[in-house]
C-alpha cells in the first residue's frame, strides 16, 4: 500500500487508477473537492482505508452545495436542492455505516431534517426520528430539538 501511495503522490495517478480506484479518487478530490459532489464514490471493498473519506467528503460536498441554495437566513434550501440533499443523505449513510464520527451524525441529521421538511408530511416522522437518532449520536441538542419538532409536527 505504501508504494502505491508513493505512486500517486509522486504524480503517477493513471496507473494508481488502475491499481486502487478508491485511493485515486480520493487523490483527485484532494486536488478538486468540487469533484466530490459531482462524482459517486467508486466500489469500496470492505476495510478500504480511503473509503470513510470518500463517503465523508461526498456527504459534505453533497450538503455544502444545498445549503449554499438556502435563501437568506433559512435553516434548510428549497425544493431545487432536493438532488443535493439526497446525495448528502446517500453519503452520510455510507460514511456512518464505517465511522461513528460524531461530526458525520451531525451532518447526517442535518441533512434529514431538511429532507423531511421538503416531504410530504406523512414522511415526516419517518425523516424525524432518524434525524432524531443521528442527532443523539452527533450529541447536538440543537439538532435534536429540531429533529424532535419535525416529528412533533406531523402528529398535529
Amino acid at each position: 500500500m505504501s508504494r502505491l501511495l508513493f505512486l500517486l503522490l509522486a504524480g503517477c495517478a493513471p496507473l494508481a487508477t488502475v491499481l486502487d480506484p478508491p485511493l485515486a479518487q480520493l487523490a483527485r478530490w484532494q486536488d478538486n473537492p468540487a469533484l466530490a459532489a459531482a462524482q459517486p464514490v467508486v466500489a469500496c471493498a470492505d476495510g478500504h482505508p480511503a473509503c470513510q473519506q470518500l463517503h465523508a467528503r461526498r456527504a459534505e460536498a453533497c450538503m455544502a452545495r444545498a445549503m449554499a441554495a438556502r435563501a437568506p437566513r433559512a435553516a434548510c434550501p428549497g425544493l431545487s436542492a432536493r438532488g443535493d440533499l439526497d446525495c448528502a443523505l446517500d453519503a452520510y449513510h455510507a460514511a456512518r455505516r464505517i465511522s461513528t464520527n460524531p461530526a458525520l451524525a451531525a451532518g447526517h441529521a442535518q441533512a434529514l431534517i431538511c429532507a423531511g421538511y421538503l416531504s410530504a408530511n406523512a414522511d415526516h416522522p419517518r425523516f424525524g426520528r432518524a434525524a432524531l437518532e443521528a442527532a443523539q449520536a452527533a450529541g447536538s441538542t440543537l439538532l435534536t430539538t429540531r429533529a424532535q419538532a419535525l416529528i412533533d409536527g406531523a402528529l398535529r
